[in-house]
């Protein structure tokens, strides 16, 4: 009954029982005002107090049931809306009592762990997530965890490494809090899965040292190069001199060779830099792989299976096909080194479609369409322990004198440089598993035209030749006047535009790329052709990080000579400079077609056909 109905109702019997009193008096009595008046006011109080008395506990007992509804309607409503957040939540959210016993499992709970609700209801947490050898340490850990998480009202965050109900380890961010309810502790955990968050962390990590050890192994190469220029082509001079004293002709000898062995090792670090000069062109890799899987046939003990799974529908690669060749072989020979009582290697191909995270996942430069090449063994497989090393330089597992170290990072120098990605999956006596990701070919390369290389052909143009190491410089001065040019020598790249500046006539500039001082070698000669269009350029560096042949520069086409190279190596690329026709704004003039060579073939057929 409502509020106002009740005292309605109150002050009518109020009315009612009072006037019934003063009638009875009346009857009795007659008029006037006495005793018997006087008793029936006072038990009309009487009656209005019990009345009064009974409206204020009703409408209390009325309060009281109001406010009851409201609260379990608050209650439910919370309820509802604590499950609704749970069942959204991208995290997994697992609720237990103070002994580790689960009193709520979410659907993403079940999804991180593979255990559903009705299985993990009433299970003890660390005997169904946590790995047998752990379980006592965990539980100890959550015992110590439990009073600090009493008394930090904002909970705690911790990682952990769960086990999947398919034996698949998780690393997991767990944040918990503790509740009071009904005299117990109840404990709520909101659980991320982070396993490859932190793998992406640690191959970032692993990135950065190698970068860092790259830039270092970079740099000493580049110098070292510098080095061996000067050495293999003052030997070859030396050698000429000597060349009808046969001891001394020897000795030539063994140091021209130690120099080679020096350029491959400088060569190999480079690799693993990133800053090998690579010659990239499309590549149908099942070939390559054909023709290494006959060349492993041939080389390879019996007891290797040699097995090819190459997908016929393959894309080309775009990718130097001669380091591409040498990092494949050099993991076939570690697949057999791993393999010393026999066993099988695959090599397999495959297209592939990248995003973005599945190329950060295996380090490519991006996402897009990749050419997948694995090669597997069956072998000893690597320790975890070393398996993040394998790729650092001059690191090695085999025996003193067996291998330089330089082999694997050679191969992951290449394949970053070449815009790809590389990783590895081994376990210990299961295997190892390398597998190279290279871009896909957009368009055909066209293979520059090769020189003879038997041939040595100076010339009588003047030449400004800029280094600034002076024994280079020196050593190369002395090269070019014995090929008959004229030389022009500077120091750095002020010198040889100061040489421009004053109306100097020459030919050719010939370069260093990397260079102290303002300008670097590729900026010095933007400048130089910025004035003089028809400039003939050659370029030459220890390394081709800043190779000349980015998009926006005016000398993009110009040619590079790699450090160090031979008097044979400098009078070719030379004239190849020197020898292309260009216009007045320095446009390379085609060659006319010529049938000169087809009617020479002709007319030989013809004549050998007419002897027959």
């Amino acid at each position: 009954m409502k509020l106002r109905g009740l005292l309605t109702l109150a002050m009518a019997a109020q009315v009612a029982v009072t006037a019934a009193a003063l009638l009875v008096s009346y009857a009795v009595t007659g008029p006037g005002f006495g005793v018997a008046e006087i008793i029936a006011l006072l038990a009309s109080g009487a009656v209005a107090v019990l009345i009064a008395r009974l409206c204020t506990r009703m409408i209390e007992a009325a309060q009281e049931k109001r406010t009851a509804a409201q609260l379990a309607e608050q209650a439910q409503s919370s309820a509802q809306m604590t499950q609704a957040v749970i069942k959204t939540a991208l995290d997994a959210f697992v609720q237990t009592d103070a002994n580790g016993i689960i009193l709520e499992w979410s659907l993403q709970a079940e999804a991180l762990t593979g255990w559903t609700r009705k299985e993990a209801l009433g299970a003890d947490v660390v005997s169904l997530l946590i790995a047998e050898p752990l379980r006592d340490g965990f539980r100890q850990r959550m015992m110590r965890l439990l009073p600090e998480l009493s008394n930090a009202p904002i909970g705690i965050r911790f990682e952990a490494t769960l086990l999947h109900r398919e034996g698949d380890e998780i690393l997991i961010e767990a944040s918990s809090t503790t509740l009071q309810l009904g005299g117990r502790t109840v404990i709520n955990n909101f659980v991320k899965d982070v396993t490859q968050k932190r793998a992406a962390e640690e191959q970032l990590i692993q990135a950065q040292k190698m970068e860092a050890v790259g830039q270092l192994t970079g740099g000493i190469a580049h110098e070292f190069n510098n080095m061996l220029t000067v050495i293999t082509g003052t030997i070859e001079i030396l050698a000429e001199a000597v060349k009808d004293n046969p001891p001394l002709a020897t000795i030539t000898k063994l140091i021209s060779e130690a120099a080679d062995r020096g350029a491959a090792l400088t060569s190999s670090l480079l690799s693993f830099a990133r800053k090998q000069a690579l010659q990239p062109a499309d590549i149908d890799v099942n070939d390559l792989l054909e023709e290494l899987a006959k060349l492993l046939l041939a080389t390879f003990d019996k007891k290797i299976e040699i097995v090819r799974r190459l997908d016929g529908t393959i894309w080309l690669a775009f990718a130097d096909r001669g380091q591409l060749s040498s990092a494949l072989l050099n993991l076939a020979i570690n697949a057999r080194d791993a393999m010393p009582e026999g066993g099988r290697l695959t090599l397999t191909t495959r297209n592939v479609v990248f995003g973005v995270r599945e190329s950060v996942a295996v380090g490519a430069g991006y996402a897009g369409d990749y050419v997948e090449i694995q090669i597997a063994d069956t072998g000893t497989g690597i320790p975890r322990a070393i398996l993040e090393r394998i790729f650092d330089p001059f690191f090695s597992t085999k025996e003193v004198g067996k291998g330089t170290g330089l082999g694997l990072s050679m191969v992951f120098g290449f394949v970053k440089q070449s815009g790809g990605g590389i990783k590895v999956e081994s376990a210990e006596g299961s295997g190892t598993t390398f597998t190279i990701y290279l871009p896909k070919a957009e368009t055909s390369a066209l293979r520059p035209t090769g020189y003879d290389e038997r041939k040595i052909v100076g010339g009588t143009e003047t030449i400004l030749c800029v280094e600034d190491d002076r024994d280079v410089r020196h050593y190369v001065t002395v090269q070019l006047e014995s090929l008959g040019y004229k030389v022009i020598p500077a120091a750095n790249a002020s010198d040889a535009l100061a040489i421009a500046a004053q109306g100097t006539p020459f030919d050719l500039l010939f370069t260093d790329i990397v260079m102290a001082g303002a300008l670097n070698g590729r900026e010095l000669a933007d400048e130089m052709v910025a004035t003089r269009p028809s400039l003939r350029v050659l370029f030459t560096s220890g390394y081709a990080h800043d190779a000349p042949h980015g998009p926006g520069h005016a000398t993009r086409g110009a040619p590079l000579l790699t450090k160090p190279y031979r008097k044979a190596e400098l009078a070719r690329m030379l004239r190849r400079s020197l020898d292309t026709a260009v216009d007045a704004a320095g446009d390379p003039i085609p060659t006319p077609y010529s049938v000169q060579a087809e009617v020479e073939g002709f007319l030989r057929k013809n004549a050998s056909d007419r002897d027959g």
